[in-house]
C-alpha cells in the first residue's frame, strides 16, 4: 500500500455539483508531489479532504495505512499538517512560541518536552531569535515558517503547502522554496498546490487537476514533454520547454532541445 492512498474520492459543496469526482491518487513515502491546475479544478478542496478539514461524499483516503475517518481524523493529523496560502490564518498565539506550542498542546504533550521541542524547531526553520516576537510583525517569509515549524513539532512527516507561496514577495518566496528543498531532503512527503509552473518543475512528479478530476499524474520529465495536457488544462509551460516541446523531431535540433531541458529541469 502506498504511503498515501485516494481511492474514488468525490466532493460537493452543494450536492449539485462534484468539485472533485472520482480521484485517486498514489503517494510514495519521501515524494515531492506538484498539484498544478486552473482556478476552481479541485487542488484546495482535494488538500482540505486529505487533512479531514472536509468530509468525502463518496471514497476514501489512507494516510499511512489507516483510513481517514471522523474516529481517526485525531490520530492522522499527527502524520500530516497545511500551511496555507495566507499565514495569518494560522496564527492563533500572541507570540510565535505560542503558536509553535499549539498544536503541541492539543497533543497534550509535556511541558518539559514542549519547551524543548520548541527550541528545536525554531532552531530548524532559523526562526530561534524570534520565539518571543508577535507574528503581525514578522515577513510573509517569516510567518510560513513559523507555521512549518508547528507542523514538524507535532512529528508530521507529510506537508501540504496550499498556494503557500503565492503571496509571499521573491525573496521570501525563495527562502522559502530553499527551506522546502531542505524538508525533502530530510525525507519528508511534499505535496505542494500551486500556480507557479516552475515551483511544480521541482517536484518528483507533477498532478494536474481539470474539472475535479485527475487529468495527469506521471513523473516531472515526462509530463512536460506532452504539451497537450498543459494546453488542455488551460496551463502555460516554461517558455525553455514550450520552445524545446515545439522544435521538430530532427538531429539538428536534438542538442538544442537538450540543452532547453537541461536548464529547465535545474532543481
Amino acid at each position: 500500500m502506498s504511503y498515501i492512498e485516494v481511492k474514488d474520492l468525490t466532493f460537493s459543496y452543494n450536492e449539485k455539483t462534484n468539485v472533485l469526482e472520482a480521484v485517486n491518487i498514489n503517494i510514495e513515502k519521501g515524494e515531492w508531489i506538484a498539484v498544478l491546475g486552473h482556478n476552481g479544478s479541485g487542488k484546495s478542496t482535494l488538500a482540505k479532504t486529505l487533512v479531514g478539514l472536509l468530509e468525502p461524499k463518496e471514497g476514501e483516503i489512507f494516510i499511512d495505512g489507516q483510513i481517514l475517518s471522523e474516529e481517526s481524523a485525531y490520530e492522522i493529523r499527527k502524520k500530516i499538517g497545511i500551511v496555507f496560502q495566507n499565514p495569518d490564518n494560522q496564527f492563533v498565539g500572541v507570540t510565535v512560541r505560542d503558536d509553535i506550542a499549539f498544536g503541541m498542546e492539543n497533543l497534550c504533550i509535556p511541558r518539559e518536552e514542549m519547551l524543548s521541542k520548541i527550541d528545536f524547531y525554531a532552531k530548524k526553520v532559523n526562526m530561534l531569535d524570534f520565539l518571543d516576537k508577535e507574528p503581525a510583525n514578522l515577513s510573509g517569509g517569516q510567518k510560513q515558517r513559523v507555521a512549518i515549524a508547528g507542523i514538524l513539532a507535532m512529528q508530521s512527516d507529510i506537508i501540504i503547502f496550499d498556494e503557500a507561496t503565492s503571496m509571499l514577495d521573491p525573496f521570501s518566496r525563495e527562502e522559502l522554496i530553499k527551506y522546502i528543498k531542505t524538508l525533502h531532503k530530510d525525507g519528508l512527503t511534499i505535496i505542494m498546490i500551486t500556480h507557479d509552473i516552475n515551483e511544480a518543475l521541482l517536484a518528483d512528479k507533477i498532478l494536474v487537476m481539470n474539472k475535479g478530476k485527475v487529468y495527469a499524474f506521471e513523473e516531472t520529465e515526462t509530463i512536460m514533454k506532452k504539451k497537450e495536457i498543459f494546453t488542455d488544462s488551460h496551463l502555460e509551460l516554461p517558455v525553455s520547454l514550450d520552445i524545446a516541446n515545439s522544435l521538430e523531431l530532427s538531429d539538428k535540433h536534438k542538442e538544442i532541445r537538450e540543452k532547453l531541458w537541461e536548464y529547465a529541469l535545474i532543481k
